[in-house]
């Protein structure tokens, strides 16, 4: 298994316009959160201008308005320069299956380089034998940890939670 004593960790989240890339769904924003030496260090996110439009129901999850992107950078400005900042750093996401496949999904388009070392805290509650919450969602994580995710589904909001989360559950597995 992964050491989950790094010195260095990336927490990322994205917010996409739908589930799966396959099907053209696209990322809107990225949220990272740097851990460096067990402390949360900068927290900010990236808008991203998508092909198409963010639907009402996008909108209504994640506050983003085809407004709010529309002087946005595109994914193909975006994505090489975040590949490069992560490099060789451990990646975190909360259900990390998800956001790696985006992720993978568009590097692979640009023939960048996929992330293949990560860390998903859902994975790491389903491992907690302490863990008593009624389900492995976000919300109900930071809930029962007493973790304030000021902006859920807003990716800088949710990956400032996720680093909390990671750090609190990590000596508990």
């Amino acid at each position: 298994m992964m050491s989950l004593y790094k010195k260095e960790y990336i927490v990322v989240d994205l917010e996409t316009t739908g589930l799966s890339p396959n099907n053209g769904d696209e990322i809107i924003e990225i949220g990272v959160t740097e851990i460096k030496d067990d402390k949360i260090k900068l927290n900010y996110s990236r808008l991203i201008k998508p092909r198409g439009f963010i639907s009402s129901t996008i909108t209504n999850i994640t506050s983003i308005t085809n407004e709010m992107v529309s002087d946005a950078a595109s994914i193909e400005d975006v994505l090489p320069k975040f590949r490069e900042y992560i490099g060789e750093r451990t990646l975190i996401a909360h259900n990390a299956k998800f956001d790696v496949k985006f992720l993978n999904h568009y590097l692979d388009k640009m023939d960048l380089e996929p992330i293949t070392d990560y860390i998903c805290t859902m994975e790491m509650l389903k491992k907690n034998k302490n863990y008593n919450g009624k389900n492995k969602k976000l919300a109900t994580a930071c809930d029962y940890y007493g973790i304030i995710n000021e902006q859920a589904h807003r990716a800088d909001s949710d990956t400032l939670a996720t680093a909390k989360l990671f750090l609190a559950i990590r000596d508990e597995i």
